[in-house]
């Protein structure tokens, strides 16, 4: 995979130019409707994404599988657990 490449067999969430709860409440809502193992790719713009994605993750049981910067935007994939 390279490191501009989308992962195969994601649901993609694009929350760009909107604000922190915005990006975290998009992807549990998601999440809520996706079976196990579904992988989400969260694409935002809000540099809170750094901190605020791995702590959903923590709290929630959900694998952050990847986080990476690209410009202006934060993507992270989380695959949906249990």
């Amino acid at each position: 995979m390279g490191d501009s490449s989308r992962m195969d067999n994601s649901v993609r969430v694009d929350t760009s130019g909107r604000p922190c709860p915005v990006p975290i409440l998009e992807i549990a809502k998601a999440m809520r409707r996706l079976p196990v193992g579904t992988l989400v790719e969260l694409v935002s713009t809000d540099r809170g994404l750094e901190a605020d994605l791995p702590a959903w993750c923590e709290a929630t049981g959900h694998e952050l599988v990847r986080l990476e910067r690209r410009e202006t935007s934060y993507v992270g994939w989380v695959r949906k657990v249990g």
